[in-house]
């Protein structure tokens, strides 16, 4: 059986700018970012759209939110999903640990055996439903990392 989610060894922790990540030196871009900053130019539907995908999200458990320069990051022990304002919508992706066609998806990227990138848009409300609810929920499994024990049992 694999390792336990609480067995895991600590995140390590850029001593710049305080980032934690599962990989010790793990490239990154440092620097403090504003959520407010990335909806600047985005229409006033959109902000409501990521505080709906957020609960979601919050829904599954604890949740760390990381601004970055282009992007909002959701991270558990590792990150899972990103989420960049446009101005009419919401781009992202969600870190899941098998390939998963669905209509949800506008193109799906395989990094290693279980790090699969899965790319979407959401113009809104209505495009959360059940069935995207479901991929974050397995999305969310990957950032605790329980996919880890899951395929190693």
């Amino acid at each position: 059986m694999g390792t336990a989610p609480s067995d895991n060894p600590p995140l390590w922790q850029c001593p710049e700018c305080g980032e934690r990540f599962t990989t010790r030196n793990q490239w990154h871009s440092c620097g403090s970012f504003k959520l407010d900053d990335l909806f600047a130019h985005s229409d006033p539907t959109v902000r409501p759209l990521y505080d709906e995908f957020l609960e979601i999200v919050v829904a599954c458990g604890e949740v760390t939110v990381i601004p970055q320069k282009t992007r909002i990051a959701l991270q558990v022990r590792m990150r899972f999903a990103a989420l960049m304002p446009r101005k009419t919508s919401l781009r992202g992706h969600l870190v899941l640990s098998r390939r998963c066609p669905s209509l949800c998806f506008e193109k799906v990227e395989t990094f290693s055996r279980r790090n699969h990138l899965h790319a979407f848009r959401l113009e809104s409300v209505d495009d959360l439903d059940d069935e995207f609810r479901y991929w974050v929920r397995e999305a969310y499994k990957v950032g605790c990392q329980k996919h880890l024990d899951e395929q190693s049992g």
